[in-house]
C-alpha cells in the first residue's frame, strides 16, 4: 500500500513538473514600428523634467497591430531645458508603458525614430546674407571698405544667439521602434 501511494505521489509530482509553464503573450516583437499621436503639446519652454504625456496608438496602412488597437502610450520627459542665448533647447522623450484597450499596463521599451531637433539653416543663411547686403549698402554710403564683411559678421553674431525651443503640438505623429519585445504577462 505504501508503494502504491509513493508511486501515485511520484506520478503526481512528475505531471506537475512536466506541465508547460504558461507563456507570456508577445504583443509585438523587438524592432516593430509603432505609431502614436500626442494627446497634449510638449514644449521645452513650458514643460519640466518629470512631466508626463500620453499618446494614442495609431495603426497605419503599412503598420497595423491588432493587439495594440485602442492602446494608450504613456511616458515622461527628461533633460528638459529651454533655449537660451548660449545653448540649444533639450528635451528627451521616455516611453514608460502601454495601457491596452482592456486596461492592462505593459512595460514599453522603445525609441522615437522621427523626432529631430529643429534646424534653421535657411533662416540663418538669410540673416547672414541680408546683413552682409545691408552692411555693403551702408558701407558704400559711408565710403567705407569691407561694409559687407562687417554686416555678415553682425549677422553671424545675431544667428548664434537665436535659439529655438522644441515644440511638439497636440496631434503630432510619433514613430517609435520597439527595442524589446512588448510582452503581456498571462
Amino acid at each position: 500500500m505504501k508503494k502504491f501511494f509513493l508511486v501515485c505521489g511520484l506520478l503526481a509530482a512528475y505531471e506537475t513538473l512536466s506541465l508547460p509553464a504558461r507563456a507570456d503573450t508577445v504583443l509585438a516583437p523587438r524592432g516593430t514600428v509603432v505609431f502614436g499621436t500626442l494627446l497634449q503639446t510638449l514644449s521645452s519652454k513650458t514643460n519640466k523634467t518629470g512631466d508626463t504625456f500620453s499618446m494614442s496608438q495609431k495603426n497605419t496602412w503599412f503598420h497595423h497591430s491588432e493587439a495594440l488597437t485602442g492602446a494608450t502610450i504613456d511616458g515622461h520627459l527628461e533633460n528638459v531645458t529651454p533655449a537660451g542665448p548660449t545653448h540649444k533647447a533639450t528635451m528627451s522623450i521616455i516611453f514608460d508603458d502601454v495601457k491596452l484597450a482592456d486596461g492592462t499596463l505593459v512595460p514599453l521599451q522603445a525609441k522615437a525614430t522621427n523626432l529631430k531637433p529643429p534646424t534653421h539653416h535657411v533662416r540663418d543663411t538669410g540673416l547672414i546674407i541680408g546683413s552682409a547686403v545691408a552692411g555693403h549698402i551702408l558701407g558704400s554710403k559711408a565710403n567705407m571698405k569691407h561694409g559687407g564683411m562687417a554686416g555678415a559678421a553682425a549677422g553671424f553674431a545675431i544667428v548664434t544667439t537665436m535659439k529655438s525651443d522644441i515644440v511638439l503640438k497636440t496631434g503630432t505623429r510619433v514613430e517609435m521602434k520597439l527595442s524589446a519585445d512588448l510582452v503581456k504577462p498571462n
